[in-house]
């Protein structure tokens, strides 16, 4: 199977494909100052799972603070997801109970790429 980890920075998300329970888990604060080199390592592993794994995909996005270059690239990435995987995708948006905002991003970015996200409050 096809790992994938990169570890959070100050100004990036840590990334991680667990293998087991087929989940890819971004966590943290993505403002990265070079967005397209950040995410470059999950477009490739994007290229590598969808020809190696054609079961239940679980894709948890729990970010505390991103920028607008995070959420062009998320989208590509749930978009490119959703295209492989369709129903076999489960999109989990986590955000902090009181976090209303972080919430409404990610009801935003459900309505653009058209696809049910499950949210889940946790903290």
């Amino acid at each position: 199977m096809v790992a994938l980890t990169i570890t959070p920075t100050l100004r990036t998300a840590g990334v991680s494909y667990n293998t087991v329970t087929n989940t890819l888990d971004i966590s943290g604060i993505s403002i990265p100052e070079n967005a397209d080199t950040f995410f470059q390592p999950m477009y490739d592993w994007l290229d590598e799972i969808v020809k190696v794994h054609k079961g239940k995909l679980v894709v948890r996005i729990n970010l505390t603070y991103f920028n607008t270059s995070s959420v062009r690239h998320l989208l590509i990435i749930i978009k490119s997801l959703i295209a492989a995987y369709n129903k076999s995708l489960t999109v989990q948006w986590v955000y902090e109970p009181e976090d209303e905002e972080i919430k409404e991003r990610g009801e935003q970015l459900a309505e653009v790429v058209k696809f049910p996200f499950e949210f889940v409050a946790e903290g």
